[in-house]
């Protein structure tokens, strides 16, 4: 995980930096996830730039928008100090984690939840419904946990 974050930009201090594979692991096991697949979640949503803010309003590693991490951190009893919590890597990775499986127990399915959490999960539901299931976001995570898991030699 290191050598990954050693190829972007984060915009951190070398101190938060050290600490991040081990904060990815330390989230990603709580919810039995592979470490490389939060990896790859958050290499597809902000190329691990923490400064990151997207056209929506979505913040930090995970992209997290306000509304949603304000949500979040009730469930999870995060302390929330508003919008600049989101650039707190610690709290910006544990928001996401938790999410991301939150959409996986409700949607039954790893590519559902990933398309949940990129597309908001009322919006999801809604493309269901239609009998659309986008697909475009899982692959892009999936093609990235990939390439981790078979790095090139």
């Amino acid at each position: 995980i290191a050598q990954q974050i050693a190829q972007y930009k984060t915009g951190l201090k070398t101190s938060y930096i050290d600490g991040l594979p081990e904060l990815i692991v330390h989230e990603s096991k709580k919810y039995g996830y592979d470490p490389l697949l939060l990896t790859a979640v958050i290499i597809t949503e902000s190329s691990f730039n923490n400064w990151a803010r997207s056209n929506r309003g979505a913040l930090g590693l995970m992209q997290i928008r306000p509304a949603t991490g304000k949500e979040l951190a009730a469930e999870v009893s995060v302390q929330w100090q508003g919008t600049p919590s989101l650039y707190n890597p610690e709290t910006n990775i544990a928001l996401g984690a938790y999410y991301l499986n939150k959409l996986y127990l409700h949607f039954g399915d790893l590519g559902l939840a990933l398309e949940a959490y990129n597309h908001g999960p009322s919006r999801l539901k809604g493309y269901l419904k239609k009998g659309y299931r986008p697909t475009r976001y899982s692959r892009k995570v999936f093609k990235n946990y990939g390439r981790l898991l078979s790095p090139p030699i």
